[in-house]
C-alpha cells in the first residue's frame, strides 16, 4: 500500500496505538477481545490499513486507560499534512520501551555504551 497524504494520519495513529498497547503489555488478541473484534482488525488499525472510527477509538481509549490526545500526541500542532514519522522495528520498539524503564543515571550509561559501540 502506497502512503498518501490522506493516510499519513491513519499510519501515525496506528503506530501510536501499537506503542501505547505494548506499553500496557496488552496483546492484540486481548485488546480485540475487549472490543469484540478480531485481532486482525487491531493489526489493520495499527498498520494504518483501516481508519479508526471515532466510536472504536473511544472504546480503545477506555480499554487502554488513555485519552484520544495520547493517540494524536505529536499531531496536535497546526501542521498538515504531518511529516511522516519514523518506522521502528519490533526490536527497536522493545529497546526503546526497556530504555524508558531505566533510571536516569542508567540511561546515561547505556547511551555512552551505545555511542562507543556505534563508533567502532
Amino acid at each position: 500500500m502506497k502512503t498518501s497524504q490522506q493516510n499519513i494520519v491513519d499510519l501515525y495513529v496506528g503506530r501510536r496505538l501499537k506503542l501505547l498497547r505494548n506499553q500496557k503489555y496488552i496483546s492484540q488478541k486481548e485488546l480485540a477481545g475487549r472490543l469484540g473484534v478480531t485481532f486482525q482488525q487491531i493489526q489493520k488499525y495499527e498498520k494504518g490499513l483501516n481508519r479508526l472510527p471515532a466510536s472504536r477509538m473511544l472504546a480503545i481509549c477506555f480499554s487502554l486507560d488513555i485519552t484520544p490526545n495520547d493517540l494524536f500526541r505529536d499531531l496536535l500542532s497546526k501542521e498538515y499534512p504531518p511529516k511522516e514519522s519514523v518506522t521502528y522495528t519490533d526490536q527497536e520498539m522493545e529497546l526503546i520501551e526497556t530504555l524508558r524503564q531505566l533510571a536516569p543515571p542508567l540511561k546515561s550509561q547505556v547511551r555512552k555504551i551505545v555511542g562507543t559501540l556505534a563508533s567502532q
